[in-house]
């Protein structure tokens, strides 16, 4: 795969051997400080080991300092005993800290954020300007973030991998828990991962109750996005996966590639009675899009006639309440395919107040494409044509009603297989394959945190970003 490298699951000889002892926390009034300057004057491999366990207040980012730094929990602990920072830093008039860690120096090439936990301290309150828990990336190469809990984030996103002068290449963020982030009130929402890297490596990542984007991709040619796990439990989420923005790299998804994901939208939580198939969901909660390609799916005419270029995106599988699971609009180049509903599913939803008056929003349906601004794509074919695709956020979910399905076991089911074929191109559609293995997932959110936990520890380990926040409608 273009960009993708191993990534060995501890330190290398090259880096300096850790210390027998962790990063004390106390005294608590100096701790930012200590920790700044304990990356910032020991020099390049230096690893900041934190203590199992124990809790890291911090009042400001700490931030790497020099190539193949490390901060991660002694002993490397995936489970809630990896050290928790904490964003504590003053906030006025909607500005203050917003970020833990930050990894974007002109020198941050090979550093390493690992099995610690992020809680940015919102706390249900507004938005604060700034980045997000985690920044990462920048003008730099080689990166890893893994077995990281980020959750609650002041900022718009829990996690964002900064594209730097578009020369961010590498990155691997993988194994890693996230959510909630955001709350779904109007425009405060925010994102599960942004990742705005060339080459990188998104995998076996488990995004949970986030509300604007899942997983969200501001082009990044050359990244891999695959077996990861979106779900909602109670909030309302704008996009699984997001490949709609045209800026940084001028809507370029080259080799931009998303597969083998499991998207799940809203069930119903109340108890299930015999040959009942749907009922009511407490919070009304759905997935608006379950993967939206194209910038006017977003953002309606705010980009022209721009586009998203030349991703693939296919065996994903979906299962749930969405008011679309693929929506697709203003694309080129696109190759959508052998993306499947499994176990119960429903399309629902209605105009909302925010939709434009000069848009006609479509009736939720599976998977929907505006052929007056694809073109040039391959399709699986049983997409339904609309006639504007502009704008498809804007939908709200229905106020009560038994319209959620009943979850389960969605090994149960078998998922349906479309056929290729449907393009908007001359070129004929080609059978990319089946669905390969099925996915145990849990309802409840501790189990689906649990199974994951333990597929990722017996998996072998590889070697192997700016986001311009958007408005929506």
């Amino acid at each position: 795969m273009g960009g993708s490298r191993f990534v060995e699951s501890h330190s290398s000889s090259r880096h300096t051997p850790r210390a027998s002892n962790c990063f004390a926390a106390d005294p608590i009034d100096t701790l930012t400080d200590r920790m700044n300057v304990a990356l910032n004057s020991s020099g390049q491999g230096y690893v900041l080991s934190l203590c199992p366990n124990t809790e890291y207040s911090i009042q400001a980012p700490i931030l790497f300092a020099f190539s193949d730094q490390e901060i991660s929990t002694q002993g490397y602990p995936t489970d809630a005993s990896r050290a928790l920072i904490i964003v504590n830093g003053t906030v006025n008039n909607g500005t203050g800290q917003t970020t833990a860690i930050d990894g974007t120096c002109a020198q941050c090439d090979g550093v390493r954020l690992r099995n610690v936990q992020i809680n940015g301290s919102r706390n249900g309150g507004s938005p604060v300007n700034g980045g997000g828990n985690v920044e990462m990336g920048g003008s730099n190469s080689n990166q890893l973030v893994e077995y990281v809990k980020s959750y609650n984030p002041r900022g718009w996103t829990c996690l964002h991998i900064v594209e730097g002068a578009l020369s961010c290449n590498n990155i691997t963020v993988q194994n890693n828990d996230v959510g909630p982030c955001g709350t779904d009130a109007f425009q405060q929402w925010a994102d599960g991962l942004s990742i705005s890297c060339q080459n990188a490596v998104v995998r076996n990542n488990m995004v949970q109750n986030p509300t604007d984007g899942g997983i969200v991709l501001f082009g990044s040619p050359g990244t891999q996005v695959y077996n990861n796990t979106i779900w909602v439990v109670n909030q309302t989420l704008l996009g699984g996966i997001n490949m709609v923005d045209y800026n940084p790299w001028s809507g370029d998804y080259t080799n931009t590639v998303v597969y083998n994901n499991t998207i799940l939208g809203g069930f119903s939580n109340e108890n299930e009675e015999a040959n009942e198939t749907d009922g009511t969901n407490s919070d009304d909660v759905i997935i608006k899009i379950g993967i939206a390609i194209g910038p006017r799916t977003w953002f309606g005419t705010e980009y022209g006639n721009n586009v998203s270029l030349s991703g693939r995106v296919y065996n994903n599988r979906l299962s749930g309440a969405f008011s679309y699971a693929i929506g697709m609009t203003s694309a080129k180049n696109f190759t959508v395919e052998n993306n499947v509903l499994f176990g119960n599913t429903s399309f629902i939803g209605a105009r909302g107040p925010n939709c434009s008056s000069s848009d006609t929003t479509p009736t939720p349906a599976a998977f929907v494409i505006d052929l007056n601004t694809v073109i040039q794509s391959t399709t699986q074919s049983n997409f339904t044509t609309i006639s504007d695709g502009n704008s498809l956020t804007c939908v709200q979910p229905p106020d009560g009603g038994d319209y959620w399905p009943f979850g389960g076991n969605p090994s149960t089911s078998t998922p349906s297989s479309p056929s290729s074929g449907h393009s908007s191109s001359s070129t004929a559609g080609i059978v990319v394959g089946v669905i390969v293995g099925i996915l145990l997932v849990a309802v409840i959110a501790f189990f689906i945190r649990r199974w994951v936990l333990k597929r990722a520890e017996a998996q072998r380990l590889y070697k192997d970003s700016r986001r311009s926040r958007y408005i929506k409608n």
